[in-house]
C-alpha cells in the first residue's frame, strides 16, 4: 500500500511538474511539499495547517484529499502508539542495583579485635544514614529514573495543555459591522455567500454550528469561491485588505482590527431586504 508522500509525488510526476511550480501554484511553501512527499509532518507549524495544505495539495494533483486525510490521521495514532512502546521499553530497562562486592574484598580476612580505636567501617549510632543507603537503591540509577519520570510528566503536561488550548479557543464575537465595498454582482439564496479574493490571501471558513469546516485554502487574486452556510460562521484571513464577502447585493470588507470574524449571512441579507 503507497504512503501519502508516494502517492503525492507520484501524482506529482504524472502531471510533468515540479515542486517549484507545485509550490508556485498551490502558494504552499517548498520544503513543506518536499516534507509531505517524504512522509515528513513535523514541519513546526499547527496541526490545522498541516491538514490543510496536505487537502490543497492533493486536490491540486487530483489525489483523493478525504483518503489522504484518513491515512494522514492513521500516521499520527501509530506515531502515538510508537512514543508510548519506546517508553515503556526505557522504563523496563532501568534497574535497581545492588552493590558489587569484589572477590578480593569477600577472601579478606577480618580484622582481629584490638583496643584500638573503633575501625573506619564502623558506623556511630549517631552518624546520619544517606537516603541511598537507608533503601538499599544505587544513586546513579535512581537519579536517572527520576528524571525519566520528569521528562514523561513534563511531556504529558504539554500533550494536555495543548489538547485544551485547541478545545478552549475563544469565539470571536459577532460582528455585522463590516466596511461595504462596491458590489461586483448579486448572490443568490438567503445562506449563500462568496469570497473575493483582491491579493492573495490564505482563508479558512468554519460553520459555527456544529464546527464544521466550508473551506480551507489560499485563494488566488482575482479568484472568488462561493459558499453556503446555515445560521453563523466564522472567517480567518491572514490579510483583511486582501478579502472582502459578498452577501446579497453588497461586498463587505474585513476588519483590518482583526485576522477572524464571525457574522451570520442570513442576518445581514435580511437587513439588506428590510432596508430596500
Amino acid at each position: 500500500m503507497q504512503s501519502i508522500g508516494e502517492r503525492l509525488e507520484e501524482a506529482r510526476k504524472r502531471k510533468g511538474i515540479t515542486i517549484r511550480e507545485a509550490a508556485e501554484a498551490t502558494k504552499i511553501r517548498g520544503d513543506y511539499l518536499n516534507s509531505f512527499e517524504s512522509n515528513t509532518f513535523k514541519i513546526n507549524i499547527p496541526d490545522i495547517y498541516i491538514r490543510g495544505f496536505l487537502r490543497s495539495y492533493a486536490d491540486y494533483l487530483n489525489v483523493n484529499s478525504d483518503q489522504v486525510m484518513t491515512d494522514y490521521n492513521a500516521h499520527l495514532m501509530g506515531e502515538g502508539k510508537s512514543a508510548r512502546r519506546e517508553n515503556r521499553e526505557f522504563f523496563g530497562r532501568l534497574e535497581l542495583q545492588q552493590p558489587i562486592i569484589s572477590e578480593e574484598e569477600q577472601a579478606a580476612p577480618s580484622p582481629s579485635p584490638s583496643p584500638e580505636p573503633p575501625r573506619s567501617q564502623d558506623r556511630d549510632d549517631s552518624e546520619p544514614i544517606s537516603i541511598w543507603d537507608k533503601f538499599n537503591v544505587d544513586k546513579e540509577v535512581a537519579i536517572k529514573i527520576g528524571i525519566a519520570g520528569v521528562l514523561a510528566v513534563a511531556v504529558l503536561i504539554v500533550i494536555i495543555w495543548g489538547f485544551v488550548a485547541f478545545l478552549g479557543s475563544e469565539e470571536p464575537p459577532a460582528d455585522s459591522n463590516l466596511t461595504e465595498t462596491p458590489a461586483v454582482a448579486p448572490a443568490a439564496g438567503a445562506t449563500r455567500f462568496t469570497l473575493v479574493a483582491k491579493e492573495d490571501v490564505r482563508v479558512e471558513v468554519k460553520q459555527v454550528d456544529g464546527d464544521l469546516p466550508l473551506f480551507f485554502a489560499v485563494l488566488p487574486q482575482g479568484q472568488e469561491k462561493e459558499l453556503t452556510a446555515i445560521g453563523s460562521i466564522r472567517i480567518n484571513y491572514s490579510d483583511a485588505a486582501a478579502l472582502s464577502i459578498r452577501i446579497g447585493q453588497k461586498d463587505y470588507q474585513m476588519r483590518a482590527d482583526r485576522s477572524s470574524i464571525r457574522i451570520t449571512p442570513a442576518t445581514i441579507l435580511k437587513q439588506q431586504q428590510e432596508g430596500n
